[in-house]
């Protein structure tokens, strides 16, 4: 009967070749572990639109700018054609001018709403604006062609979705007299491209910030009968959003303040707060103050070449954890999971070269498989009770379950336990892993590194060809 000639060089009982079979067990374990990873990213995408459906009826996310003043303008411009002839025109539009200085003060009142399993946050959001106005002093230096029509300025604010305002809003000024805002629909927010930009004395200006498509504007008059006068205003804003609340920059020296009944909450948008937030279990408090420097923002501009959009992407907010966040944890676990089916399946080959006894590969399998559901259990519960009590229930089945083929396996109730204690350790070791997020790379770097260090200390002593017995113990050390 014809040898094979490889069985020469690796004996047919080699641990050398189970433990090639065994890495290429745990290399097709990574094709399930891809499946319940596209899984976490399909479950993620859906909470995402669920969420966002739940908040569209809210009005979504709020972004709100304070009071700003609105100036139309007519201007004589002169241009010379082609042949040296001059023609003149007369162009319209309108300056913005922000106040000098403007503070927000926002107090939010947030719930869940939930829809099947998903919720999402939804808040109601009063604010008290207060602005202060200096339109002389912010105009000087316009170019003298502009002609202000004051009688007709008016004071504007906008919102992502002016739908959600639950109390009408009105202007009052320091003589005691109000105003109401009222919707506008003649004044276009995004500014045309133009090659020419308007100048002003060593300033240019340009759009630079697409507008929101949703950005919603209102205003009522400034009343300013007799020119640029100084002035005060204040007003109240009631409105409901979703997920995320902004205040844009409206003033050139802008302070807010956003407070709420949460604290499940997270700072964002284009400016840091100049303060760490004041975080209890009844709610949160952040501040901000945006100097005029910080704003990158002109006193005044005209819209024919600015857009507004800039103030309300430079904005002040905080958002609230929103139930796709559960996934993260979950995807982090994913992601490590062919590092932690490697550590079982080494850990049993282990076993296997120091006590004599042999696993079958099907064994192997059913082990990586049910490591495999491991991940399919966390993601399903995890958007019930969320990712701590899930990590615990599934890990605590998948540990049982694992130590008790164990021992059965090996017809052993010490091996059995010895893996009930190693498995609950290394699924203890993988929760930290998960929640160390911003370190989890360096975790997962030290716990690979100690596992094969492990490894190879615990086989230094072993014939990996398997063509006979291992030298004696002083030799090997």
């Amino acid at each position: 009967m014809a040898t094979n000639p490889i069985s020469g060089l690796i004996p047919r009982g080699s641990l050398g070749l189970k433990l090639l079979l065994v890495c290429l067990l745990v290399l097709a374990m990574g094709i399930p572990l891809l499946v319940v990873g596209a899984l976490v990213s399909e479950r993620e995408g859906r909470a995402r639109a669920v969420t966002a459906e739940i908040g569209a009826d809210a009005g979504g996310s709020q972004v709100v700018g304070g009071p700003m003043l609105l100036v139309p303008y007519t201007r004589a411009v002169e241009t010379t054609d082609d042949q040296g002839r001059t023609q003149r025109r007369v162009d319209r539009g309108t300056y913005v001018v922000f106040p000098e200085t403007g503070t927000a003060d926002a107090n939010l009142v947030v719930e869940d709403r939930n829809l099947g399993i998903y919720k999402a946050a939804i808040y109601t959001a009063t604010t008290e604006f207060e602005a202060a106005f200096t339109p002389a002093e912010a105009l000087q230096g316009v170019d003298e062609s502009y002609r202000f029509d004051w009688p007709q300025a008016r004071i504007v604010m906008f919102v992502s979705d002016s739908r959600a305002i639950r109390d009408a809003a009105a202007l009052r000024f320091t003589d005691g007299t109000t105003a109401t805002l009222e919707p506008i629909s003649d004044l276009s927010l995004a500014a045309p491209y133009q090659e020419e930009a308007y100048s002003r004395p060593g300033v240019f200006s340009t759009p630079s910030a697409p507008l929101p498509t949703n950005l919603q504007a209102f205003a009522a008059p400034a009343r300013l009968t007799n020119g640029p006068a100084d002035f005060n205003v204040e007003t109240r804003l009631v409105l409901t959003g979703a997920q995320r609340f902004s205040i844009a920059a409206f003033a050139q020296d802008t302070s807010a303040t956003i407070r709420g009944d949460r604290s499940d909450t997270r700072r964002e948008g284009y400016f840091q707060s100049t303060e760490a937030p004041q975080t209890t279990a009844d709610g949160f408090t952040v501040a901000w103050r945006v100097p005029f420097v910080a704003r990158g923002v002109e006193k005044a501009a005209d819209l024919s070449t600015f857009n507004l959009g800039v103030a309300a992407a430079r904005d002040m907010a905080v958002s609230f954890v929103s139930s796709d966040n559960i996934y993260q944890g979950v995807a982090r676990a994913v992601r490590y999971g062919i590092m932690f089916i490697g550590i079982v399946f080494l850990a049993t080959l282990i076993f296997e070269a120091v006590s004599g006894r042999k696993a079958h590969p099907a064994q192997y399998i059913l082990v990586g498989l049910a490591q495999c559901v491991f991940y399919l259990l966390l993601l399903s519960m995890t958007e019930i009770i969320g990712f701590g009590i899930s990590f615990f229930i599934a890990a605590a089945a998948t540990v049982a379950l694992l130590a008790y083929y164990a021992g059965a396996s090996f017809q052993s109730g010490a091996v059995g336990a010895r893996a009930l204690v190693g498995l609950a350790g290394l699924y203890g070791a993988m929760y930290v892993l998960m929640t160390l997020e911003d370190f989890a790379l360096f975790a997962g770097s030290v716990v690979a590194f100690i596992v094969i260090a492990a490894t190879m200390i615990a086989t230094r002593r072993i014939d990996w060809y398997g063509r006979g017995v291992s030298t004696t113990t002083g030799a090997a050390s």
